[in-house]
């Protein structure tokens, strides 16, 4: 790939839902009815950050060296990387298709935005990966065809539109992501 858009995006759902650990403060005997919606939020949040766990993952996946002329050792490559690719993308769409009501429209749009990016490509990652895993693995024909299906998706990351953009800049997804345990499980 000719940049990590996985590593651009996770640097912006970083700035969205990681960082720094919010302030204490004092607890507050109970819950009062106006502050059930901000907590509801950090909910909402929290599962938003949830679903992105296995996707941030492919920020740090590096495809193994392997030798062209070896075709078990190509295959192997193929298997490591759909393996991290097809959970990280799969469990971020099916994870924000799932999300319940969104504590605001703003935060409904960025939801709506990310799954309408990533369902494509998560897609083709499923599906190159269940051509993959059905041919034996000696078979370098599917090898091969899954490397030019691994490099489309590559080339359809980096010209992916970035759906991140808004937890970077939208002060109200940051609040809420403070809330959330699951954002600061994300990497840093």
């Amino acid at each position: 790939m000719r940049r990590s858009t996985i590593l651009f995006a996770a640097a912006f759902l970083l700035a969205g839902c990681g960082g720094a650990e919010p302030a204490a403060t004092a607890p507050s005997p109970s819950p009062s009815p106006s502050s059930s919606a901000p907590a509801a939020g950090g909910s909402w949040m929290d599962g938003f950050c949830g679903s992105l766990i296995d996707f941030a993952k492919i920020g740090d996946f590096r495809m193994p060296d392997f030798e062209q002329n070896d075709p078990a050792s190509a295959r192997n490559a193929m298997d490591e990387a759909f393996g991290v690719f097809a959970p990280g993308f799969d469990n971020a769409v099916t994870g924000l298709k799932g999300l319940g009501q969104a504590p605001s429209a703003e935060a409904e749009s960025v939801r709506k935005s990310i799954v309408e990016a990533l369902t494509p490509i998560r897609d083709q990652v499923v599906a190159a990966k269940a051509k993959l895993d059905a041919a034996p693995k000696d078979d370098k024909q599917a090898t091969a065809e899954a490397a030019i299906a691994f490099r489309r998706i590559g080339s359809d990351i980096n010209d992916m539109p970035d759906p991140f953009q808004q937890l970077e800049t939208n002060a109200s997804l940051k609040s809420l992501a403070a809330q959330a345990p699951n954002c600061k499980k994300l990497p840093s």
